[in-house]
């Protein structure tokens, strides 16, 4: 059976602002504040290990500033729950103006809940008098709960998210035919187009020459396009994670995710001039490898699914787009699994520019590897003679083999949150 490209992107892209956790943590707090109604007086937050591990560090969009508290004050104060995943970007100067103040009048709390849900968010937003409640479970912007004064006024189970369901009985042979025959790839288009947006905003006038002196040039070397990916998605990996205003289009429920994807393609096709329809092709190749991935890992991973499964998929593309069928492209996805496969997530933070940028050099150095009829053989590791069972095993290895290095890891970045505090007062 061909899989439907558009349903399966499109149900995995989604419009954000910033890094998705404390994206997720405004959104919910909108939520309840609009389901309060009244005048605001505390906020409580509960999330997963997972949510609390990626929300820990990171940069609250506009402020610029780190703090699950934060993010959960804002979404609160913005108070336009339709904005979804994008609700920071409401926050006006006037809200900028008054935040010390108004931090001042309400009680923020966060703590982190021992619960086997990789991806749990619960937010109540208090009066005094009242109390409304709004849980996220599952997928970011899936809420699945609302209460007011302990009335349920919503509730569902959540269901598997629908990209995860949708991919987990695919074949990457069907994957690959899928992907690289003719369709409509404007929507792709426009999705990478958002995030080349991010890139160029965070590069510097002498970044954007050397680019131009390169896309000049007959011939663009391996090396070079390698380059090329990295330096597209690092600066607009690092524009998101340090909390610029930027718009981006995740993928699989990681912003990072769609950036690698989508932007390291982008520094193939540019190097090769390649055509509209080719472009579409690669992305769309890219894309859909990444959500195989991703598919058979937890929403949130232990690993870094976001830097394995961005260069996955740059190297199918990579490989696709120099040539290799459909045996080239799943070496080239074998060889990114076997080299960069073990890499850890320590949460969201602004290094992650750095891990994202490594995997897009080493997928467009995979894929090309691969079209070469080159890289990582069966029997080597963990790479078995079948990609699908390689990719499954991964998954594997990080749902089950790895739940307690992500314990270790919290304890770890607790620890180093405690340390921030000291240095502060110091």
């Amino acid at each position: 059976m061909i899989l439907k490209q558009s349903t399966a992107i499109n149900e995995e892209v989604k419009m954000t602002m910033g890094c998705t956790d404390p994206g997720a943590v405004a959104y919910a707090a909108a939520k309840a504040a609009h389901l309060l109604g009244d005048e605001l007086k505390s906020i409580d937050v509960v999330l997963s290990r997972s949510v609390y591990k990626n929300a820990l560090f990171v940069h609250v969009p506009i402020v610029k500033k780190c703090g699950v508290e934060l993010a959960a004050l804002l979404g609160a104060l913005v108070k336009r729950p339709e904005m979804k995943l994008t609700v920071l970007a409401g926050v006006d100067s006037d809200m900028l103006e008054s935040l010390k103040d108004v931090a001042k009048s309400i009680s923020v709390s966060v703590r982190c809940l021992d619960t086997d849900e990789p991806l749990y968010i619960s937010v109540t937003c208090g009066s005094g008098v009242s109390r409304a409640t709004v849980v996220i479970k599952g997928d970011y912007d899936f809420i699945c709960h609302m209460e007011k004064d302990n009335q349920t006024l919503y509730h569902c189970e959540p269901k598997a998210v629908s990209g995860n369901n949708m991919c987990r009985d695919w074949s990457f042979e069907e994957l690959f035919l899928s992907a690289t025959e003719d369709f409509d790839g404007s929507s792709i288009l426009e999705y990478e187009r958002i995030n080349r947006e991010a890139s160029q905003a965070g590069l510097s006038e002498e970044l954007k020459l050397y680019i131009e002196r390169l896309l000049q040039m007959k011939d663009v070397s391996i090396s070079d396009m390698a380059n090329m990916a990295r330096i597209y998605v690092f600066h607009a990996s690092k524009m998101r994670m340090s909390g610029e205003k930027v718009l981006i289009a995740s993928l699989a429920g990681s912003g990072n995710l769609g950036i690698t994807a989508m932007l390291a393609v982008s520094a193939v096709c540019d190097a090769r001039m390649e055509n509209p329809r080719k472009r579409a092709q690669a992305q769309c190749l890219s894309m859909m490898t990444a959500i195989y991935i991703k598919g058979q890992m937890n929403r949130l991973t232990v690993m870094c699914g976001t830097a394995i499964a961005g260069a996955a998929g740059a190297a199918a593309a990579t490989a696709y787009l120099m040539g290799g069928g459909c045996k080239e492209v799943k070496n080239a996805v074998d060889t990114v699994i076997g080299s960069i496969g073990g890499i850890l997530c320590d949460g969201a933070k602004e290094s992650c520019a750095f891990k994202v940028g490594f995997a897009a050099e080493c997928g467009v150095m995979s894929g090309y590897m691969a079209a070469k009829h080159l890289g990582i053989r069966q029997g080597r590791g963990i790479i078995t003679g079948n990609t699908d069972k390689n990719i499954k095993n991964l998954g594997l290895i990080n749902n089950e083999g790895m739940t307690e290095a992500d314990n270790i890891m919290i304890e770890i970045l607790n620890e180093q949150k405690e340390f921030q505090k000291y240095q502060k007062r110091i």
